[in-house]
């Protein structure tokens, strides 16, 4: 066969799963898999395309998925991981079909079969299936193709693979023997009698090497040379944007979290998950598991996708030599993340501001002159607005001021600070920053937050154009020579001039909006990690874009019923077209275990819709 241009070999990925499906059933129309149906077989492959233990690769002619190879390190985790990702799409699929003796029989056998073949002291790694469109067949694909899969083995240090065959299937039965596959033993599969063969994969790969050597096909560098990501805090919708931004590119996504329930660890995006410590509670044993999970995963970029961002501002010299993160310095994030410096920086920048005073003493405090109520109480450091009061009058000032002291244990150095309130609309800007110079920035204007009156963290929200405000925004950020991925947060006093009142110097919770209206910030962080941002090029920006945090807005539904504002409450049940934060029909598991995840630090935190960890506010 001739090759040509047209002609590329690539990483299988979701959006392939139903062609390759549709492959699957015409080539190995004979087999149980095929029986199930299309849609079946495609959430297979897209489980496969997205877990650690799966992988495979398909041949692309003209747009067109003309020949696939699949791939799997481990059967039975593989089968565990397919019922996490997509086992209630799986089950639904099956439900129609499992009025048949034969088809339980053979589900059955399908799900005992990782038990079976373990018994034989075979390798755990296994190719699983091969189909090559009619047209291209004796073409030197199907070589092709394993040639890679077999490649990928040896990067993963996968020594030896094993290929059930059937036994009447005598082309292939002599494809596995030409490429050094050698004959083990017969089995009874599914009623079919079939042919196990084992290879070395160094030696299967030199074998094909002969053939692909004066056939290749082209293999396309950016699907395989893209470093895999680790991801941390994976219970957080903002983590979940990301997951979702890089998986469905290609890239391998790793996860990690302190929770057992994290939305991310279900994603199908997600190739695998590490249970950390909590980094706000123990964070020298937090570094350590991200380094070791940086190892074992072999993950080359980090990002860090909330406040343990200041963890590896102070320790990037002790992540693996090989692994990529783009952070600013430490003493840069510091500044940032203490609120009153902060905006110091902010005034000397000349960006508007709130009237902010900071008060380190009892006398400074007895002697402090308060006149316009009410006014906002804020901690230097927390997120959330969990460090946050509202005072409506003096006495009410200093109990709660009080109440944020002791209730933090905050030393007289870190005492909370006392700003102006602003009763204007809330908005933000998000920024990119590689080495002091802005390369991406977006806004966005807040609709609805958590808690009543725009205030806390964002439910819904739509794009905001406003170059004003971005420039303030940039100009501040310039300031500090920032590095890595920040947010702004304005609200507007009661002139409508929009003062900065805090920035997040990390990912923020509403980062969906701006990768659905096209300014993919996960994926542009990424990028500056690996040193590819100049790559990016120009993104158009869908200006109607809106985004809604489900589970956000059945928190702002709880609190104004508690507070007996039922008018406002069922406004917030009003359906929105927009985009959610965490729920998608294609990717529907995550949301599930996000409301599990919330309901358990619901019932733990006493009931509360904003739960603190320790050494959150400091």
């Amino acid at each position: 066969m001739e090759m040509t241009d047209d002609m590329k070999i690539t990483k299988l990925l979701p959006s392939h799963a139903e062609d390759v499906a549709k492959l699957h059933i015409s080539g190995i129309h004979t087999g149980f898999i095929s029986s199930l149906g299309l849609g079946f077989v495609t959430a297979l492959y897209e489980a496969i395309a997205t877990t650690e233990s799966g992988f495979g690769f398909v041949a692309v002619k003209e747009s067109r998925v003309v020949g696939y190879v699949a791939f799997t390190t481990n059967v039975g985790a593989l089968y565990k991981s397919v019922i996490r990702k997509r086992g209630l799409k799986l089950s639904f699929v099956l439900a129609r079909k499992m009025f048949s003796l034969d088809t339980i029989r053979k589900v059955s056998e399908t799900l005992f079969y990782p038990k079976r073949i373990k018994k034989l002291d075979l390798p755990s790694a296994e190719l699983l299936s091969i189909s090559i469109d009619p047209d291209m067949r004796s073409s030197g694909l199907a070589t092709n193709l394993v040639y890679r899969g077999v490649q990928e083995c040896l990067e993963r240090k996968i020594e030896k693979v094993k290929v059930l065959v059937g036994s009447e299937n005598i082309p292939a039965n002599k494809f596995y023997v030409k490429y050094g596959f050698e004959f083990v033993k017969q089995i009874d599969n599914h009623g079919v009698s079939s042919n196990i063969y084992v290879v070395d994969s160094d030696i299967c790969k030199d074998t094909l090497y002969e053939k692909v050597e004066n056939d290749p096909l082209e293999l396309t560098i950016t699907d395989l040379q893209r470093s895999s990501v680790f991801i941390t805090y994976g219970w957080c919708r903002s983590s979940y944007a990301a997951v979702q931004s890089l998986g469905k590119r290609g890239i391998d996504v790793h996860v990690g979290d302190a929770s057992t329930f994290a939305m991310s660890r279900y994603s199908r995006y997600c190739k695998s998950f590490t249970k950390l410590p909590d980094f706000f509670l123990e964070p020298d044993k937090y570094l350590e598991s991200v380094c070791q999970a940086l190892r074992e995963t072999g993950a080359k970029v980090l990002l860090p996708c909330h406040e343990d961002v200041g963890i590896f501002t102070h320790n990037r010299h002790l992540l693996p030599d090989d692994v990529c993160v783009a952070v600013p310095n430490s003493e840069t994030y510091d500044l940032a993340e203490d609120k009153y410096k902060f905006l110091k920086i902010a005034e000397e920048s000349g960006c508007p501001y709130p009237n902010t005073l900071e008060v380190s003493s009892d006398a400074e405090l007895k002697s402090l002159q308060v006149e316009d109520f009410p006014v906002v109480i804020k901690t230097r450091t927390g997120n959330s607005a969990k460090g946050v009061r509202l005072a409506d009058n003096k006495k009410d000032f200093l109990e709660k001021f009080d109440d944020l002291v002791q209730t933090f244990n905050l030393s007289e150095s870190r005492w909370p600070v006392i700003q102006e309130f602003l009763p204007g609309e809330a908005v933000g800007v998000c920024l990119l920053y590689e080495h002091g110079q802005c390369k991406v920035s977006f806004a966005e204007r807040y609709l609805r937050c958590k808690e009543p009156n725009r205030f806390g963290t964002s439910t819904l929200r739509e794009v905001f154009e406003n170059k004003e405000l971005i420039d303030h925004a940039i100009a501040v950020m310039d300031r500090l020579q920032w590095h890595g991925v920040a947010h702004l947060d304005f609200v507007a006093d009661k002139d409508g001039v929009f003062k900065l009142i805090e920035i997040n110097p990390r990912l923020w919770g509403a980062l969906s909006l701006s990768v659905v209206a096209g300014v993919d910030f996960p994926y542009y962080w990424y990028l500056s990690a690996v040193g590819k941002l100049n790559d990016i090029g120009s993104h158009l920006v869908d200006r109607k874009a809106k985004s809604r945090w489900l589970i956000g807005d059945c928190l702002a539904f709880f609190e104004l019923v508690k507070r007996a504002r039922f008018v406002d409450a069922i406004k917030i049940m009003k359906f929105e077209k927009c985009h959610h934060d965490d729920f998608s029909l294609k990717d529907p598991v995550p949301f599930i275990f996000e409301i599990i995840d919330y309901l358990i630090k619901f019932v733990k935190a006493g009931f509360s819709t904003n739960p603190v960890t320790g050494n959150m506010i400091r």
